[in-house]
């Protein structure tokens, strides 16, 4: 039944793209849409339901955090993984998990694929490629390219593919993932219709260790050679698949009275007449399969065993699709001035299916949404937005609300500041996986009551600084208890986070530094450290009239002690443990970044203290970090 929608729904898209894209040619392609220097690389993201197609950001290409090559370290800075790249991690740093509708519920895998924010489509004017490498230690390889070109006058079409395959300091570390994203995008002459459209597919394989079986060995540096010390599991896997299709298309009601100039005066500017809007339609469809393999499971090492004790083979299978139609008053914009008053709305169906060894379950939820952005005064902009679930058994009664101003101060200064005022509200029903599970080692239905979380923050930002607080307060808050099995704790729990973010630069000299403090009110049930920070510290220096530009120093890691979060492989989930402290030790990294014309070279030492016998650098419990390592890295651009 599932593929029978999801049909009908390409169907509908089909004829969407072939009727605009056949009877929308009012104006002259107006070629300020693509950059006219071709060693720009500009791009957009997937937001054209309200936002303008020219509303384009430059890539970065400079040597900062260039040798943070980890794809995790990128997106997610303070992290507790399992000591090689492309396992399982947990973010160390405290959000509100505010997803409304179907939610499987886990994701220690999530960053090892291509999420819809992760895609950017490039408008450069010549083709454009990224070629990435980087090898270390034990094997370890990381590789990417990406690729951009337009096909017609206003058809690029373009590839994302990383891979990431290591085999690990530790017995069964190995990692061997892999991403793809294929991703289109078509504008009409006058820019009335445009549509992206994206292709993903990813896997993530690991060996599961459960961890070295006597920590003593490691901390008292007992066997130099890591490779033998014993691990608690011998035959374990992990196998998680991902694929997926997105579309996005809009279309401007009304015609655009002239061609969109970069250059327009504030004359032009006061002669746009109210529109009719914008609508828009996207279509998203996920297919995920999650494996857990054991050939010998060990009965020491599992609580329960409750259908074979010669073998583990545990599977999910869960795939969902949305469709959503949305109306918006966004009218032709220009990457310099914005509207002052937007507003969208819509409606979202969702349909999930999921299945496992035992059961299978369907959903359909239908859920309106929408948001609003005011500036009523040039230095204030107030944006809302929220969404509810109208149908559906166990997510009906589900919503999100938030609200931020942004009021700019000092704004006729090169310091300009902007001071945040944020609040979101959201109340969902419990992610599928902790209702529901059934495993050869895991078993349970569960009757949890939704999820509420209340969110104040603010903050102040400017140039090279940010500083802020978040006031975070969730009743019946869900967890992984010390028994490894899903808990929920009914009274109020809070965190409170206080962070502060400060580039200092000294002549040639960089200094770079993040600092969070958090305390939680009940730290049986959220387990996070108190106070984290990293630190780089840089000297940036010119060489052969600025044909080699270098940067060199030193990246700081820091967290305090605490009882940090354990992992369970047959789950893919980290749980509570108080039986072990970790922390309070700085991991350091020195490092050398060059840029020679379009290419960018690093070279570091990874994990520096570790080569003076200091043996603490945990970031999950009986997972050591990696030992003092070399790695080399180089990325290299094409804009032709």
């Amino acid at each position: 039944m599932l593929y029978k929608i999801i049909i009908k729904n390409l169907l509908f898209c089909l004829l969407w793209i072939w009727f605009p894209g056949n009877l929308l040619f009012s104006q002259q392609y107006d070629s300020t849409f693509y950059p006219a220097d071709s060693n720009a690389i500009m791009h957009f993201e997937n937001k054209l339901d309200i936002f303008s197609p020219l509303l384009l950001t430059a890539l970065d290409t400079s040597l900062v955090d260039f040798e943070a090559y980890n794809p995790l370290s990128k997106k997610i800075p303070f992290n507790a993984s399992l000591g090689n790249v492309g396992l399982a991690f947990k973010n160390l740093s405290f959000r509100n998990n505010n997803v409304i509708g179907f939610n499987y519920g886990i994701s220690s895998f999530d960053v090892y694929f291509f999420e819809q924010n992760d895609i950017l489509y490039y408008v450069n004017p010549r083709p454009y490629t990224e070629v990435s490498y980087i090898t270390g230690a034990k094997k370890e390889q990381v590789f990417g390219i990406k690729h951009d070109q337009r096909v017609l006058k206003r058809l690029t079409i373009g590839i994302d593919f990383d891979i990431i395959n290591s085999l690990g300091t530790y017995q069964r570390q190995k990692s061997d993932n892999y991403r793809l994203a294929l991703k289109t995008h078509y504008f009409t002459e006058d820019l009335r219709y445009g549509i992206i459209a994206n292709f993903t597919n990813g896997k993530v394989k690991v060996k599961e260790s459960g961890g070295i079986t006597y920590d003593s060995i490691y901390e008292q540096n007992i066997e130099p050679s890591r490779s033998i010390i014993p691990v608690k599991l011998e035959n374990a896997d992990n196998q998680i698949r991902e694929t997926g299709v997105y579309l996005q298309q809009y279309f401007q009601l009304s015609k655009s009275s002239k061609p969109i100039r970069q250059d327009s005066t504030e004359n032009e500017r006061r002669r746009i007449k109210i529109r009719f809007g914008r609508i828009s339609h996207s279509f998203n469809f996920q297919k995920s399969s999650q494996a857990y393999s054991d050939l010998n499971p060990d009965t020491s090492y599992y609580s329960n065993i409750f259908k074979d004790s010669t073998l583990t083979y545990d599977s999910v299978y869960y795939q969902h699709f949305e469709n959503s139609f949305s109306w918006s008053n966004a009218d032709y914009l220009n990457r310099i001035n914005s509207q002052p008053f937007l507003i969208l709305f819509g409606i979202r169906q969702q349909v999930a299916e999921v299945r496992d060894t035992i059961t299978k379950t369907t959903f359909t939820n239908l859920a309106p949404y929408g948001s609003i952005e005011i500036s009523p005064v040039p230095f204030l902009d107030i944006k809302g937005s929220g969404s509810y679930v109208l149908t559906g058994n166990q997510y009906q009664g589900d919503f999100n609300l938030s609200a931020i101003a942004t009021l700019q101060i000092l704004r006729n200064k090169s310091y300009k500041t902007t001071m945040n005022f944020e609040m979101n509200f959201d109340n969902h029903a419990a992610p599928y996986f902790f209702q529901h599970y059934y495993s050869n080692h895991f078993r349970w239905d569960n009757g949890f009551n939704k999820v509420k979380t209340k969110n104040i923050s603010a903050f102040i930002a400017m140039t090279r600084f940010k500083a802020g607080f978040d006031i975070f307060r969730t009743t019946d808050y869900l967890y992984i208890g010390q028994d490894t099995l899903p808990a929920q704790y009914h009274p109020s729990v809070e965190v409170f986070k206080l962070y502060l973010n400060k580039q200092f630069k000294i002549g040639k000299f960089d200094v770079d530094g993040q600092i969070i403090y958090q305390k939680v009110s009940n730290e049986d049930i959220i387990c996070l450290p108190e106070l984290m920070g990293y630190f780089s510290f840089t000297f940036n220096l010119e060489l052969f009239k600025g044909a080699l530009n270098t940067r060199t120093g030193f990246d700081l890691n820091y967290f305090s002690k605490y009882y940090a979060d354990s992992y369970m492989p047959a789950i893919r989930s980290f749980y509570i443990q108080n039986d072990k402290e970790i922390g309070d030790f700085m991991h350091v990294d020195a490092f050398l970044d060059f840029y020679v014309k379009r290419t960018r070279f690093f070279m570091k030492f990874q994990n520096v203290l570790s080569g003076i016998g200091q043996t603490n650098f945990y970031a999950v419990p009986h997972y050591p970090l990696q030992d003092m390592a070399f790695k080399f890295g180089l990325s290299w651009r094409f804009h032709d």
